[in-house]
């Protein structure tokens, strides 16, 4: 049986007031009811830009592996990052897989995706809207 994807967008609202300043850190949440853990790509205004996390949240202990990749776009031009490995979270856990910081960009000009894979299943959470 073919998992499904799960995606959540990060709330406008909460773009805008992290863009303005108003808020001290937003975060993008994805679950699956069948799925044994969330992923969350969590953004939070420091001095130096946003910084943009990857973070698993176990329900059940579970082992995978996982890809984050970030895409910026601005008037100076274009760059990708990607991080991959192996991960191992018990129960009732939360870790951040990976993370990089961007300086001088609102949120929206940065994309960040998280997939987890683990037992032929895959769960994938972004920041930004679902274009489809």
């Amino acid at each position: 049986m073919a998992h499904k994807f799960a995606k959540l967008v990060l709330p406008a609202a909460a773009m805008a007031m992290s863009v303005f300043g108003l808020a001290a850190g937003s975060s993008a949440h994805s679950t699956d009811d069948d799925a044994p853990m969330n992923c969350e790509i969590a953004v939070t205004k420091t001095r130096y830009g946003h910084t943009y996390e990857g973070v698993i949240h176990a329900n059940t202990t579970v082992k995978g592996s996982y890809e984050l990749n970030f895409s910026r776009r601005s008037s100076n031009g274009s760059s990708n990052i990607s991080q991959a490995g192996d991960f191992y979270v018990r129960a009732g856990d939360t870790e951040t897989l990976g993370q990089a910081t961007f300086g001088g960009l609102p949120p929206s000009a940065v994309n960040a995706e998280l997939t987890l894979r683990w037992k032929g299943h895959e769960l994938t959470c972004t920041n930004q809207p679902d274009e489809t």
